[in-house]
């Protein structure tokens, strides 16, 4: 079964995107820009079942009904300054994951050099809140991760509600 946040989040905001994936989105001080958005056609089981073969992780539902609706995006994008969120592809995760980094966690997105993992121990385990944030300047090691107290399902409408602002540190 789908999770409805997540599907009724995307929906909702594809709807408000104009005919080039564009969206104008308002952030701090009254700054106006364009976005735009770019999604991945889904993945299927069988790509989800060699991903978990090959790395031994631990996908959580929320995350992986995600997939099954697009395997990876590019979300509020800059049209003019870049940036943005890019929500990387099963290949995408697996070639992200470096040797340096913890075996357990795997970078799931990518936003102006910060990374969000899924700590794949924490969601093996059923706990909901098992996404990490890594600022760009910090090591990727686990006494510099900043728990995000959250699962994907969450996150993912709060930023869309938050038109891509990272309310995470509000």
């Amino acid at each position: 079964m789908k999770n409805i946040l997540s599907q009724l989040a995307l929906d909702g905001l594809k709807k408000r995107l104009d005919e080039n994936n564009q969206l104008l989105v308002q952030k701090w001080e009254g700054l106006v820009y364009p976005t735009k958005f770019t999604f991945n056609s889904p993945a299927t089981l069988e790509m989800i079942e060699e991903f978990l073969r090959d790395t031994q992780w631990h996908l959580p539902t929320d995350y992986k009904n995600f997939l099954l609706i697009h395997n990876g995006a590019w979300l509020f994008e800059g049209v003019r300054y870049g940036g943005g969120y890019e929500l990387l592809s099963l290949d995408e995760i697996k070639n992200s994951h470096l040797d340096y980094m913890p075996k357990h966690w795997y970078p799931i997105s990518v936003s102006n050099g910060d990374y969000i993992f899924i700590d794949s121990n924490r969601a093996k385990e059923g706990k909901v809140d098992y996404l990490v944030r890594f600022n760009h300047d910090d090591d990727i090691i686990p006494e510099n991760g900043s728990s995000m107290k959250m699962n994907f399902e969450t996150w993912l409408e709060r930023l869309i509600i938050a038109q891509g602002t990272e309310f995470w540190t509000w």
